[in-house]
């Protein structure tokens, strides 16, 4: 695979030969304004031993360094933290790609402004059902709302936008009306990864997909993974939906190599907390 002019996740053969971790998805808070069912973190309130923002600019530093080429800033809920927009900042000083995912609640038309400003270059906004169930499930009234609204000004904006679900027991009926919604809003890619019995999500279990589920939701998901590619949505799934199965050739969507060949973790993409 030739290593020119690839966009900035792709993994080149260099990257995979001398781990340069391309890829960092960078928890910066546990602050968080909504309420989750499903949060694996358990966010709401920022730890008592969070970096300081010149512990954060000399992270930014590092990854540099170490030849990293996008980073996905998280909590919690990323802009919580005052510093926010410096940490934005500090990474695209060094050329590198900068996106946050969001659940979007109070994302104001100034804040998503003041974050373009900073250098901001992709937005994903979480979205976990019908306006009704994602509410429930989020805690907060109106946060669907909220969240589509954020959406779509994202796409006004002129930032990539992408969407991701947590697929539970409510879910799967409401998939296909969850991929129209946000397509509509301006989402063009979509990431979705199961519920797991983690953080909140550990006490209620009623979220939880049964393994015999999974019998339903794979056919459904090779059918809209067509269905949303027609209409220029690009669907990622996550690790813990699993791999091998009859669609995992085009679910994984794998181009250079004719299976998974293994978590990249510590390797070409690192996770911080």
């Amino acid at each position: 695979m030739s290593d020119i002019s690839l966009p900035v996740r792709c993994r080149t053969e260099t990257d995979y030969r001398k781990n340069i971790p391309v890829h960092v998805v960078w928890e910066i808070t546990l602050a968080c304004n909504l309420k989750c069912q499903h949060c694996g973190s358990r966010a709401g309130q920022a730890r008592n031993d969070e970096l300081t923002t010149q512990e954060c600019l000399d992270v930014v530093e590092h990854l540099a360094k170490l030849g990293t080429r996008e980073i996905t800033l998280i909590g919690g809920e990323a802009f919580l933290r005052r510093d926010w927009l410096e940490i934005v900042k500090a990474i695209r000083s060094h050329g590198i790609y900068c996106a946050t995912q969001t659940g979007a609640l109070n994302f104001t038309q100034a804040k998503l402004d003041a974050a373009i400003a900073a250098g901001l270059q992709g937005l994903g906004v979480s979205i976990d059902g019908t306006p009704e169930l994602h509410d429930r499930l989020r805690g907060v009234p109106g946060s669907h709302a909220m969240a589509i609204d954020t959406l779509r000004r994202a796409k006004a904006a002129g930032l990539n936008c992408s969407a991701n679900t947590q697929i539970g027991a409510e879910t799967i009926p409401v998939l296909r009306q969850i991929m129209h919604d946000i397509i509509d809003a301006g989402a063009r890619e979509w990431q979705l990864q199961l519920t797991v019995a983690m953080g909140n999500a550990a006490d209620n279990d009623q979220l939880l997909l049964q393994p015999y589920q999974l019998l339903e939701l794979m056919p459904l998901l090779n059918e809209l993974f067509d269905e949303g590619h027609s209409l220029g949505l690009t669907m990622a799934l996550g690790n813990n939906i699993g791999y091998f199965g009859p669609y995992e050739h085009k679910l994984r969507n794998i181009a250079e190599v004719p299976h998974w060949k293994g978590c990249t973790a510590g390797q070409t993409a690192i996770a911080l907390e």
